[in-house]
């Protein structure tokens, strides 16, 4: 991009609102505008309220004002963010200051008395291009006199003046102020100021305020009885208004950084199909991104917006020629579009260094370190377990995650959070319900891959101990073998001399007898930390050795062989029965298989991998009987071949993965359920029959199982009728 290119304003505006200067390219609204526009200049009180995103600012600030003042009105617009002051006091500082006062009316002034907002209008004076203008006050976001620190003084106090206007009547404190120097006969009030004090300020008031916020308006109708009569409802873009915010911006001619450029009829209807929620490939492949889509025919702005500005990016980053038109190869068809939706979430993460170091002048020293934590205040801390955007003051969010004020306002400049004050402290929240299904989905992946690293962790801590316990093994028979070799020179010493022989021969067969029994007691040792192959081959070292054999049988009641054999079998049992149900489990569990009678994607079957782990935790049950059949009696003592809290560990280690197994199914259940009711209720069987199915495959086999199953997802019936049921009725909508 050219550097001019760069200081030219977008035909699109992305995720912000249109501002005035953007009219010229504000379209699809047209209707929008002339029914809002008319009902402002009929109605002196007018009530617009819309989802959030849906765009209310947009829709006045380029839509509505331009039409206001073509008719000779002037719009105000006011916002009740501030918190330090009075509301009236922070607006009258706003009307005074506005470019569109001309003068202002004295008629009857007098010093000391406090100037109501009705008054105020009265007086000033509002002018376009030198001639008399209307006053519009144009409330935007609305729900902020509510929502934010406002006193309940102040906010009574906004309110009732608020209503003196919207009634068009005389301030109770005017009218009484007026009667008392009318009764003392105060020679300055004439009938003239009495007849310019009875005539009421021309002007017209918008309230614009959220949808889930217009349970509010409740609050003021005792003050404004008919504050809801005149309203306007902005619904989202059907697919005539989109089509015309997709192609008329590209048309406009102006000084843009783009070229003008246009859309071929099929890029128009495979986008337009796609913001529908009709352009996913199919349904296996189009999976929780289409949660983000919104009923056929109502298009979110966000959306649009995403993927407008992303055309016409591409557009200046390719320097594209004028009157080019946009094909679907060229923002490679609906692998492109469903790319650029899910990914705006990441993108917008890779760039927050950059933003932030524009924004402090700070270097960021480790990029992915900030990139993860700036992930894991989103996706910890500002989504509930069961999905759903929640607010957090700046204060928790700061000491939890170790993050200064700027780092937050960086993640609001792009437009991953926004930021509202409420009751003198900040908080942050998802500025989008369109970003909460990529942001579900990177935090499950994220918290998969740390778990999967957390137990690779562990498995390699654990094979480096394992490794430390060989070595050290190795050691110990290299010790071993060189004392033998060492003996062996001993004893051809002891032959040369007859007398040596006999005082030395004694000692020597004394101690070299119980070396072969520590030699056995070693071997045992060995086996009795579950190291079977270098136990076994210490064994065999004693029975390739005929003379050891008779000393530990016929001194020590010792069989090598007897003692081999039951090594053996312990070692059998260990690795055919519980070691290869465990890795059976861990592979079903951990990696993917494919199986092309259910879908030709990966998957992990969770259900059996449950079962291996019950086999294995069964089996453990013969393992610990071997264990105790193939014991060592000595002296009364009992020492078991394995020790015991090898035993233990290999319990709760099965245990723990049986526990995991069952969270894994229950979380993959519950995430299953809720994207299956909500396609069952929108009447998209199809879906919602292949997520029931693969519901069905997620089940467990044993009982106890599936009464957990029950009581963590709250059902009724037992889960595999649930999940019959549910496969009925989807069958029965699908041929219905």
């Amino acid at each position: 991009m050219t550097p001019s290119a760069a200081n030219l304003p977008r035909r699109y505006p992305g995720l912000k609102p249109f501002e005035r200067s953007q009219s010229a390219v504000f379209y699809g609204r047209g209707e929008d505008v002339q029914r809002l526009t008319n009902l402002i200049l009929r109605e002196r009180l007018v009530v617009l309220f819309a989802k959030s995103g849906i765009g209310k600012t947009s829709l006045l600030q380029a839509g509505v004002a331009p039409g206001l003042e073509a008719q000779g009105f002037a719009p105000v617009f006011i916002r009740a963010e501030n918190t330090h002051a009075q509301l009236v006091d922070t607006i009258g500082s706003t009307l005074d200051k506005h470019p569109g006062v001309g003068g202002r009316n004295t008629t009857g002034e007098m010093q000391g008395d406090r100037e109501t907002l009705w008054e105020r209008m009265k007086r000033l004076q509002f002018d376009l291009d030198g001639l008399p203008a209307v006053p519009v006050l144009v409330f935007d976001q609305f729900e902020e006199v509510f929502t934010l620190g406002h006193s309940e003084t102040s906010r009574r106090r906004f309110l009732g003046e608020l209503a003196d206007l919207a009634n068009a009547s005389m301030p109770d404190t005017i009218r009484a102020a007026l009667m008392e120097r009318l009764q003392r006969a105060d020679p300055k009030l004439s009938a003239n100021l009495m007849q310019w004090w009875e005539n009421q300020p021309e002007l017209r008031i918008v309230l614009a305020i959220r949808s889930d916020f217009l349970h509010l308006m409740d609050e003021i109708s005792p003050l404004i009885p008919n504050i809801l009569r005149n309203r306007y409802q902005l619904q989202p873009l059907n697919r005539r208004q989109a089509q015309a915010a997709i192609e008329e911006p590209a048309r406009s001619s102006g000084a843009y950084a783009s070229p003008v450029f246009g859309y071929h009829p099929g890029s128009l209807q495979e986008i337009l199909d796609f913001l529908a929620g009709q352009g996913a490939k199919n349904e296996s492949e189009a999976g929780d991104a289409s949660l983000s889509l919104r009923r056929q025919d109502e298009i979110e702005s966000f959306n649009l917006q995403i993927l407008c500005q992303f055309a016409e990016e591409k557009v200046i980053s390719e320097k594209q020629p004028a009157g080019f038109e946009i094909v679907p190869a060229f923002y490679d068809g609906l692998d492109g579009l469903e790319r650029e939706i899910s990914s705006f979430y990441r993108k917008q993460l890779e760039g927050l260094p950059e933003v932030y170091m524009r924004r402090t002048g700070r270097k960021v020293e480790d990029r992915e370190a900030f990139i993860h934590t700036a992930q894991c205040l989103i996706e910890e801390s500002l989504v509930t377990p069961i999905g759903r955007r929640c607010s957090m003051v700046d204060d928790f969010l700061t000491t939890t995650w170790k993050v200064d004020h700027e780092f937050l306002d960086t993640l609001v400049e792009t437009r991953l959070l926004r930021k509202e004050l409420r009751l003198d402290d900040y908080y942050y929240e998802i500025s989008h319900d369109t970003l909460l299904a990529p942001i579900i989905e990177s935090r499950d992946d994220r918290r998969r891959q740390e778990k999967a690293d957390l137990e690779k962790a562990g498995l390699k801590k654990r094979l480096e101990e394992e490794e430390r316990q060989r070595e050290a093994i190795q050691a110990e028979l290299k010790s071993m073998k060189e004392r033998r070799r060492l003996a062996r020179a001993v004893a051809l010493f002891a032959l040369s001399t007859l007398f040596l022989m006999v005082v030395f021969g004694a000692w020597f067969t004394y101690n070299w007898v119980h070396s072969v029994l520590k030699e056995l007691e070693q071997a045992e040792l060995v086996v009795s930390g579950e190291a079977f192959d270098a136990g076994l081959e210490a064994y065999q070292n004693l029975a390739d050795k005929p003379v050891k054999r008779l000393v530990l049988k016929n001194i020590w009641g010792k069989n090598v062989y007897l003692e081999q054999e039951k090594v053996q079998q312990i070692r059998q049992v260990y690795d055919t029965i519980v070691t290869a149900n465990m890795l059976k489990g861990d592979s079903l569990l951990f990696f993917s298989h494919s199986d092309s009678s259910k879908t030709p994607l990966n998957y992990k079957n969770f259900s059996a991998a449950l079962n291996n782990y019950h086999t294995a935790y069964e089996c453990m049950h013969q393992y610990s009987q071997w264990n105790d059949y193939v014991c060592i009696t000595e002296k009364g003592d009992t020492v078991y071949r394995i020790q015991k809290k090898y035993l233990q560990e290999r319990y709760q280690d099965l245990y723990q993965r049986r526990i995991f197994a069952m969270n894994t199914i229950i979380a993959q259940f519950k995430l299953k359920q809720r994207a299956a009711e909500e396609f069952a209720e929108a009447g998209v069987w199809g879906q919602a029959l292949r997520i029931f199915r693969e519901m069905k495959d997620l089940l467990p086999t044993r009982q106890e199982d599936l009464n957990r199953l029950q009581s963590e997802v709250h059902l009724n019936d037992d889960p595999m009728d649930y999940v019959l049921k549910e496969i009925e009725k989807c069958k029965a909508g699908l041929y219905f």
